[in-house]
């Protein structure tokens, strides 16, 4: 039994948060390759090239980017967070790479720097995205392009809209109230065509495309049932809708994402369509 009033779905990144994402962080990748894969076709980078990696987490895209650009490019990685531009200098030790701690919205960027900005998954969390990608249009040189990752609008993206049904249809069956996630809560803030326009647009950014990519990822990697149904549990929207509740009706949810969960797994994990979307844009 929801409530009418849908939580706004926002996930603040605080060290909290940042220290339980890296610890994650390996097996994360192996589950987000897929998608690491497409973005690159977008941003189709060239030797030579200076890149802007925004929200590097803990450096991996930064690190492909830096093998793209080779002979001759440079590649600058920034995040918010402190903690997780520590984390990619350890995992990335890579002279030539540039590393910034910095909000986007406000940092001090050096005027058309940049040939080519990518963010894989770092951009939907911005507080004011119009500012933000302003700031991230200036910074890049005129013919200049921008190659980002999002995710879709929740019911859109199989990785988390199909936990997401699984753990609400549970909860009505045992009659427990809840406040649904919201579809287009922060991280699902940049998954709809439209939106993505009106807020590049207003930043300066033309030749705005947005495409869905439903390519199959696993689950919290490639791992078994139930630590698969626990990386549901520990974060993201079902994280958001359980938080609060009883702890018997959280292990109730555990079970039925276990019973789905078995009958998906292929042998390497549990396979769901990723639901993300690939945005590109130039600025003119």
């Amino acid at each position: 039994m929801s409530s009418s009033t849908e939580q706004p779905g926002t996930l603040e990144w605080d060290e909290a948060r940042a220290a339980s994402w890296l610890a994650g962080a390996e097996i994360r990748e192996r589950q987000l390759a897929p998608i690491t894969e497409a973005l690159f076709e977008v941003a189709d980078l060239h030797p030579g090239e200076h890149v802007l990696d925004v929200g590097v987490g803990s450096g991996p895209t930064t690190a492909e980017a830096h093998a793209a650009v080779q002979p001759g490019g440079r590649v600058t990685g920034i995040d918010v967070l402190p903690a997780m531009i520590e984390a990619a200098k350890r995992t990335v030790p890579i002279a030539e790479i540039e590393w910034l701690v910095g909000d986007v919205s406000t940092y001090g960027f050096p005027a058309a720097a940049y040939d080519v900005v990518i963010s894989r998954f770092g951009v939907m969390f911005f507080a004011d995205p119009v500012a933000s990608f302003t700031r991230l249009h200036d910074a890049v040189r005129p013919g200049g392009r921008l190659a980002m990752a999002t995710w879709g609008r929740r019911e859109a993206t199989g990785l988390f809209g199909v936990p997401y049904v699984i753990a609400t249809t549970t909860l009505d069956r045992l009659g427990i109230d809840f406040v649904p996630m919201a579809s287009d809560g922060t991280m699902f803030s940049l998954g709809d065509a439209g939106r993505v326009a009106e807020v590049l647009g207003a930043a300066g950014w033309r030749e705005i495309g947005t495409r869905v990519d439903n390519r199959v990822v696993y689950l919290g990697g490639a791992r078994t049932v139930e630590s698969a149904a626990d990386d549901v549990l520990r974060g993201g929207p079902v994280a958001g809708l359980l938080d609060g509740l009883p702890a018997e009706a959280v292990a109730e949810v555990r079970q039925a994402l276990v019973t789905d969960f078995t009958r998906r797994f292929d042998g390497n994990g549990v396979p769901l369509p990723a639901g993300f979307v690939l945005i590109s844009a130039i600025r003119p």
